[in-house]
């Protein structure tokens, strides 16, 4: 297939690093084909002449599968703390290594939705499985604990059923409910204990219900047991709401390291199953210490700053920014960087830690706010997206799960390359 270049985005190095890696031209065509011609005109480009900062695609895109086959509508992928690369799909979970071979693979009845992995390397999958209750068969949601992936001998360590785990039911009858059905685990995000955040959707319980409401931000600890409910609202949109939630984020990402901040802030990404539009879509939600515990709060500073155009020209806190954001995730190294992957839009939208959209200007440049290389469309072309699903990131490589176009694509700043 032929992958089209934005002309005069490539640096030289990044020849640099094709020319490393094109040890087959059954993978990278011949020197004499138009993509690699492209390529290397691109590189002829004088430095001086670069005058924009961009993402660029890192070939070639994986579409192989942890058994050797094709993805089939990869829906989340993760670069985990051991460096393995993790794709969920509609077959179950596959571990590629980072030049996207494969490892390992998890069959899963019905694919999973999203993936994550711990410090201590085990692996999360939210999923749906099958249960007999009261001589029916119900298909429930999960979330799916993993162990020794890597070695070759993975194992569900446990299980985390709704409604049974979940400690929000623990007035009503812990049968399931025809309600129960429509629930959906959307994401797992790490905390600094190796505690989990779950995000969860599905419909509004019935005025008076003793039920807790479907949409929330869920708190695990390592054995499965649910210790609270994040206080958001589920009902009514809000700078601390939880209006189908789609994903969650906490600040905990690979690189490894010893110890994290002892803190629980987060991000929750919302997509109203009605699909009508929130003006804020993505919340950055404090978790406050106060004499009587751990109260969440608003980031006002990430609103405050959208009215200061002096820092950028795009905010995370931009009202009406997204359309359908399916995924967010934090970069763990010193950029701090956010993204957030808008399956609606085709597009993904890069931000700095303050909130403002765009990354740092590159060295030597006379301007000081960020640079915006949010991009997208709609489309199979190399910058190009069909209702992309996920997004993770790693040694300055973005991955974004491309669910329509059945691949896993890789974008690198043409900054970053040396």
């Amino acid at each position: 297939m032929h992958y089209p270049f934005r002309i005069g985005i490539v640096v030289t190095a990044f020849v640099g690093v094709l020319v490393s890696l094109t040890g087959c031209d059954s993978i990278w065509g011949s020197k004499s084909d138009d993509t690699t011609q492209e390529i290397f005109e691109a590189g002829r480009t004088p430095p001086s002449l670069l005058d924009e900062v961009n993402y660029v695609p890192l070939f070639p895109f994986f579409d192989r599968s942890g058994d050797g086959a094709f993805l089939e509508s990869p829906h989340d992928v993760y670069v985990g703390y051991d460096s393995f690369i993790y794709v969920v799909d509609d077959r179950g979970l596959h571990i590629l290594d980072r030049s996207g071979r494969p490892a390992n693979f998890v069959a899963i009845p019905g694919g999973g939705s999203s993936v994550i992995q711990d410090r201590k390397l085990n692996v999360y999958v939210t999923a749906r499985r099958d249960t007999l209750v009261n001589n029916r068969t119900w298909n429930l949601p999960v979330v799916l604990k993993y162990a020794d992936i890597t070695t070759g001998n993975p194992q569900i360590t446990s299980i985390i059923w709704h409604p049974f785990d979940d400690d929000t039911r623990k007035f009503q009858l812990p049968d399931p409910l025809d309600t129960d059905e429509q629930v959906s685990f959307t994401g797992v995000a790490i905390l600094y204990n190796n505690n989990i955040f779950v995000s969860r959707t599905g419909p509004l319980n019935e005025p008076g219900s003793l039920v807790f409401p479907h949409n929330a931000i869920l708190e695990f600890n390592e054995e499965g047991i649910n210790t609270q409910a994040v206080p958001l609202n589920p009902a009514r949109e809000s700078l601390r709401s939880a209006i189908g939630p789609s994903s969650v984020m906490t600040f905990v990402q690979p690189p490894q390291r010893e110890s994290f901040n002892p803190v629980k802030h987060f991000a929750i990404a919302q997509t109203p199953p009605d699909g009508s539009p929130l003006r804020f879509s993505v919340l950055s939600i404090l978790a406050v210490e106060t004499p009587d515990g751990i109260v969440y709060r608003p980031d006002s500073d990430k609103l405050s700053i959208t009215t200061d155009t002096t820092r950028g020209s795009g905010f995370l806190y931009e009202e009406f920014k997204f359309d359908n954001p399916a995924d967010i995730t934090f970069a763990g190294d010193n950029t701090q960087y956010w993204f957030v992957i808008d399956s609606a839009k085709d597009s993904l939208f890069v931000f700095t830690a303050n909130g403002v959209e765009g990354v740092a200007p590159p060295a030597g440049s006379t301007s000081r706010t960020p640079v915006v290389v949010s991009f997208g469309g709609s489309g199979d072309g190399s910058t190009q997206f069909s209702s992309p699903g996920g997004v993770a990131y790693s040694n300055r490589i973005v991955y974004v799960a491309d669910t329509g176009n059945n691949r896993i694509s890789r974008f690198r700043l043409n900054t970053d390359f040396e």
